[in-house]
């Protein structure tokens, strides 16, 4: 799977967070806590923050290792992530790329569309510690598309995963990679997911979410240039203004018109 696209504005960012690691070692970030409401809608998440030496490569776990090397950056002047880091070594968090265009409902890009719940979540360092990924368990309770093998089921849990996430150095200092018009999910919410499966690392990459909070449905990601620039890099998703009852029967009708 090849998700790090040349066009994909990676960022470092340094920045004061705090929380708890959960007993499971998967710690959840401050904005995976909200609770959005009708006043209050969803923040944009650069994931959860985890612990360096939590999100350490383990060279010997075989599939860890074949995720890690996934995000390492060809370019060996980058330095790696530490103490030393600075905050505008790669860049700024809302350079949206120019042209930059995303399926609403990518269906034929997608190997499965599936509603689950986000249960828990870390990041992870590259294996070259250069980059960041975070990764979530994500429990299944409808699968819209999975025409092919792995074939998921009501109460499957899968890993998914997607570039960026956050790491808490020793010094308590936390760096940040991501793009601010790519949201993470949040650990405990309900979503609706375009999913693309990667058979040598046996985990699914995010194309598109939404998030399914009951009178309302928030889109993950901005479709274009235009849409993805934001004044702070901390925003409200963007609502789809219809009930998650009316998005859902939307896209099983738009799935139902492709096939």
């Amino acid at each position: 799977m090849k998700n790090c696209s040349p066009h994909f504005a990676v960022v470092l960012m340094v920045v004061a967070l705090s929380g708890q690691s959960s007993p499971q070692g998967l710690p959840q970030s401050p904005s995976s806590l909200q609770t959005p409401t009708s006043s209050s809608p969803p923040l944009f998440s650069a994931g959860p923050t985890t612990d360096y030496k939590a999100a350490l490569p383990n060279p010997s776990d075989v599939l860890r290792f074949r995720r890690g090397e996934r995000y390492n950056i060809p370019n060996s002047d980058s330095p790696e992530i530490g103490e030393n880091s600075k905050d505008d070594e790669l860049g700024i968090w809302n350079l949206t790329p120019s042209h930059y265009r995303k399926d609403a409902m990518p269906f034929a890009a997608s190997d499965a569309v599936a509603i689950g719940t986000v249960t828990a979540g870390q990041a992870y360092l590259s294996n070259d510690k250069r980059d960041l990924y975070s990764e979530f368990k994500f429990s299944l309770t409808e699968a819209i598309k999975n025409p092919q093998p792995p074939y998921l089921r009501t109460g499957d849990a899968i890993d998914i995963q997607r570039k960026g996430g956050a790491v808490r150095l020793p010094s308590g200092k936390v760096l940040t990679r991501g793009a601010d018009w790519e949201s993470m999910p949040r650990i405990g919410t309900q979503y609706l997911l375009f999913l693309k499966y990667d058979a040598s690392t046996e985990d699914y990459s995010i194309l598109m979410g939404y998030e399914l909070a009951g009178n309302e449905v928030y889109r993950l990601d901005e479709l274009n240039e235009k849409d993805g620039h934001h004044a702070e890099i901390v925003h409200p998703l963007r609502p789809e203004g219809v009930d998650e009852h009316q998005f859902l029967a939307r896209v099983r009708a738009a799935f139902l018109s492709q096939k």
